[in-house]
């Protein structure tokens, strides 16, 4: 092809642009591909306020949100059971309510008076197509057509969309996980194998950024053994380091694969439990004490589910805290003769 003075063509003519290429380039992640999906919804459906959200147990973490402006910004966390998400995804209400103020099973809900919410809109992502990871839903101030629930196999579309891109950035993070497991194994305490604490501080580090961004809960448990000075100075320090390890035992045995364990020096464990909130670290520091007692180790356990404002470390220092309370809750060792 020549243009009108008979010169050929440049590339333009072949093909797409290098602007349009870069309209057409694949979304860096998830959030990203939810901004656009949200924006188009947006334009589409009316509904003013958009968000991803994750649900981990009990909680209901907003991971990031389009639209006007949602009324809860990205990292905040609600109860499961206060959510019109809960409503849709386990209680069977419509996925679409055009006018939440006429379903009067759905207006008192905590959140409607908080927000004002007069229409929903919420369908879920799943990982594996049967496992919830959280949903996309909508929001807003005033009702919506009746005719709007005619989109919703549009919704549900993307919903589908966000999913196959959701597994795929969760595959990439286990992998990464597992690569940062195996870099960290030069950072293991030598008596006891488990991580020391400059590896527990570094995959910390690592699971705070993804806590951020897949919402995810976790838990620290601290632990401090009761009796370590006691055992050396009667038995000597080998029969400590015994203890020690019998320790770690304990807690590989209590733990995930996915899940940090560390001694962070002296008599002081710590395990990171993933995609556990307090209501689940609470059962798993009863599990693990009867383990402990059941190896006739003597241990005080605190914990501490982690929040958004201070992370995993505050968490970890929370945790700390808690085991300190527990240990001086505690009646003084018999005196030995």
């Amino acid at each position: 092809m020549r243009d009108d003075e008979g010169r050929a063509a440049g590339p333009a003519a072949h093909g797409p642009t290098g602007d349009g290429l870069a309209a057409h380039a694949a979304f860096s992640d998830l959030a990203e591909a939810a901004g656009e999906v949200m924006r188009q919804l947006c334009r589409e459906l009316g509904f003013r306020l958009w968000a991803l959200t994750r649900v981990s147990g009990s909680t209901y973490t907003v991971l990031t949100t389009g639209g006007e402006g949602y009324p809860a910004g990205p990292g905040e966390q609600f109860r499961w059971v206060d959510t019109l998400c809960h409503r849709v995804i386990d209680e069977g209400a419509p996925r679409i309510i055009p006018d939440v103020r006429a379903v009067p099973a759905l207006r008192d809900a905590p959140l409607v008076r908080r927000w004002q919410i007069a229409a929903y809109l919420s369908v879920p992502l799943t990982v594996d197509g049967a496992t919830l990871f959280g949903t996309l839903c909508a929001l807003d101030r005033e009702p919506r057509s009746p005719q709007v629930r005619s989109w919703l196999p549009l919704v549900d579309l993307q919903a589908r969309l966000l999913s196959t891109v959701l597994a795929d950035d969760l595959r990439l993070d286990t992998a990464r996980r597992r690569a940062e497991r195996a870099e960290a194994d030069a950072l293991l305490d030598p008596l006891t194998g488990l991580l020391n604490r400059r590896g527990w501080q570094l995959l910390l580090d690592r699971e705070e950024q993804r806590c951020r961004r897949f919402g995810a809960v976790a838990s620290v448990l601290v632990l401090d053994l009761d009796r370590l000075k006691a055992t050396n100075d009667r038995h000597g320090h080998a029969a400590g380091d015994l203890l020690l390890q019998r320790t770690a035992r304990v807690l590989r045995a209590a733990t995930r694969s996915a899940d940090l364990t560390a001694r962070l020096g002296g008599d002081e464990f710590a395990v990171l439990a993933v995609e556990t909130d307090q209501p689940a670290a609470a059962r798993e520091r009863d599990r693990l004490q009867h383990l402990l007692t059941t190896e006739g180790i003597a241990a005080s356990v605190g914990i501490a589910a982690r929040d958004p404002a201070n992370g995993l470390t505050g968490a970890w220092l929370n945790a700390d805290t808690d085991m300190y309370q527990v240990k001086r809750a505690k009646p003084p060792p018999p005196t030995q003769p």
